[in-house]
């Protein structure tokens, strides 16, 4: 009865830390993409993922609402990073684009 119940208490626990695990990785991703240090395909690939492993968990109804949340505010989180990181990458691209439009020796298309 014992080892049941040991059972029981391992598999409960390793559905939580599926949870917290989750949540950990996708803020660390989003703390790497913030400070420049992961490239945002990179991570737009590894969130997705993420969010594959999170659904898979979710429908076999083994995460918690609390569990749920979390997950919601991380994605969240990341998916606004990532969404800062590509406009400045845009606006950079766009400033680069400008500056080598007016330099000398270019010619432009009217």
């Amino acid at each position: 009865m014992a080892r049941q119940h040991h059972r029981d208490n391992v598999h409960h626990a390793n559905n939580n830390t599926a949870e917290a695990t989750l949540v950990a990785l996708t803020t660390q991703i989003c703390g790497f993409v913030h400070e420049g240090a992961l490239d945002s395909r990179c991570a737009t690939k590894l969130v997705r993922r993420l969010r594959k492993e999170a659904e898979t968990i979710s429908e076999a109804g083994r995460m918690t609402k609390s569990g749920q949340k979390d997950l919601l505010h991380a994605f969240n989180a990341v998916d606004m990073v990532l969404h800062a990181h590509d406009a400045g990458l845009l606006v950079a691209a766009n400033t680069a684009l400008r500056s080598t439009a007016g330099a000398p020796g270019t010619t432009e298309s009217t």
